[in-house]
């Protein structure tokens, strides 16, 4: 399953008020992601600075593709 916040993804566009998931990669929960694919074993997740925010460049958020076991997760409420 491919699951993302991006427009331009090909994958299924979730709704972030309405459904949220946890991303493990490796087992490891990596936040700020933008899209998922556990088929594939990709993650797009935003780069983070040294205290964990998300950093920044030419006024975007800059992105990093990350590749490993991964496991999505639907969050309980």
């Amino acid at each position: 399953m491919r699951l993302t916040v991006l427009d331009d993804d090909p994958g299924r566009k979730i709704n972030l008020g309405v459904e949220r998931y946890a991303v493990f990669l490796d087992g490891i929960e990596v936040k700020h992601v933008f899209t998922a694919d556990d088929e594939k074993g990709e993650v797009i997740a935003a780069v983070p600075d040294e205290r964990g925010y998300m950093t920044t460049g030419n006024g975007e958020v800059k992105r990093h593709t990350l590749y490993g076991s991964v496991r999505i997760e639907p969050c309980q409420r």
